[in-house]
């Protein structure tokens, strides 16, 4: 996009594109934007995800807060990977993983 977005125009494509989990990247390129320039104005509308979420949407899956425990433990001890670890606790079936 070449042309010259007004404030709200450009507020409304982030806030659903926070709201429809698109990745950051994708949203700054609609509105012609730096990725820190996104998160600033983000802040400022107040449609920041929680570092929480944040981990959740790069991971590709979510964790229970009954399993958080188990899958920490084994990422730091056991030493495997976020996958490996859905895998292991069932949060993933092997079809779902192979998509990589």
């Amino acid at each position: 996009m070449n042309t010259k977005l007004d404030s709200e125009a450009r507020r409304k494509i982030i806030l659903d594109g926070y709201g429809n989990n698109e990745p950051l990247k994708d949203i700054a390129a609609k509105i012609g934007c730096s990725l820190a320039s996104l998160k600033v104005t983000a802040s400022k509308i107040g449609c920041t995800r929680t570092p929480k979420e944040a981990a959740d949407f790069r991971r590709g899956f979510h964790i229970p807060e009954d399993k958080r425990q188990d899958y920490h433990q084994l990422m730091t001890v056991g030493q495997y990977k976020a996958r490996e670890c859905a895998l292991i606790l069932g949060l993933l079936t092997q079809q779902s993983s192979s998509g990589e």
